[in-house]
């Protein structure tokens, strides 16, 4: 019975989206199965009811692992207005399109000995870049076919334990809860990225899968305010897929609207979160955002759908709204809210 309601629930959520691309490789994928048929649940920290199926199924969108880069100079397929995500560490500056994420999700790299991961989930638009490596630990992640809060389940290759992407915490398994570091990492432009980072190498295009990488599979679920998937909590205070930038100071979160903050690219917002002074810096024209401490460090944060920051951290302030008194609502959502 458990297997056939969540069948029913996931046919419902699909058939509430106009699919194209991407939408019609997970409807195709649809299939009546146990959400723990290939990973070990007895131990998730989250209820088993809410991990859900979401079309492919393990390894059926195909993480990249160590892939190859080329150059600025030589990049002949990106436009100025596509989108990457910017990551600069150990002196490597790296840009990875959405338009590959879009097929693949996550990006097994290295930055001159740091093992990292970049992570983007299309249906929460969410920007996560992690540190996959700690002591002698390392780990090799990949999308395990599972969701919940509408936000992709990952898992690693070396234990199989599940991992949320947006918590980047291991939620089940022989390794439920360890906590991944998040990075500091921008979605921009690439036309921004190159200009601040002229030697930055890029995402090559062949990546050894036969993809149409041209398409951009998700453009119009950006525009909508319907879900794939359920929410176990939604919050009013900002429309449901305004982008925010997350911030995170020792258990306190903050949002940051890129609505609410100033379209002057001259002007830098200076806050304290949890006694730490950050500034950012918004470029409206990019629509990238840049988080730095008081000397001009880069910060870690996050950048997704308000959505997905706030069903994941629903104690979270918002910048520029009350901090008390806030209407919010629960609920197990399919389609429009």
């Amino acid at each position: 019975m458990k297997k056939v309601f969540r069948s029913m629930l996931l046919l419902l959520a699909l058939s509430s989206m106009t699919f194209s691309g991407l939408y019609a490789q997970r409807a195709i994928f649809v299939e009546e199965t146990y959400a723990d048929e290939d990973f070990d649940l007895t131990n998730s920290e989250l209820p088993s009811w809410d991990i859900i199926p979401g079309g492919p199924g393990k390894d059926g969108i195909p993480a990249l692992t160590d892939p190859e880069f080329t150059t600025a100079k030589s990049d002949k397929w990106l436009s100025d207005e596509d989108r990457v995500i910017g990551v600069t560490l150990n002196g490597v500056t790296k840009a990875y399109p959405v338009r590959i994420l879009n097929y693949h999700e996550i990006i097994n790299d290295d930055f001159d000995g740091m093992r990292v991961a970049i992570t983007y989930s299309p249906l929460c638009g969410s920007v996560m870049v992690y540190q996959t490596e700690e002591r002698d630990q390392e780990w090799e992640l990949a999308v395990s076919g599972l969701v919940y809060n509408n936000n992709a389940l990952y898992f690693d290759r070396e234990t199989e334990s599940l991992w949320s992407q947006v918590l980047g915490r291991a939620v089940a398994g022989p390794v439920a809860g360890a906590q991944l570091q998040l990075l500091p990492a921008t979605l921009t432009t690439w036309q921004e990225w190159q200009e601040r980072h002229p030697k930055t190498l890029l995402l090559a295009e062949e990546t050894g899968h036969n993809r149409n990488y041209e398409l951009d599979a998700y453009a119009h679920y950006g525009t909508t305010d319907r879900l794939m998937f359920p929410l176990n909590h939604s919050d009013d205070r900002l429309e449901l897929k305004e982008r925010v930038l997350g911030v995170e100071v020792d258990g306190i979160f903050k949002a940051y609207a890129y609505s609410m903050l100033p379209a002057d690219k001259h002007f830098v917002t200076s806050d304290v979160v949890n006694g730490q002074n950050i500034k950012i810096e918004f470029l409206p024209e990019a629509q990238a955002a840049y988080v730095t401490d008081a000397d001009g460090n880069l910060l870690p944060s996050a950048s997704m759908y308000w959505f997905s920051w706030s069903a994941f951290h629903p104690e979270t302030e918002v910048h520029g709204l009350p901090s008390e008194d806030f209407p919010t609502r629960m609920s197990m959502t399919i389609g429009a809210l």
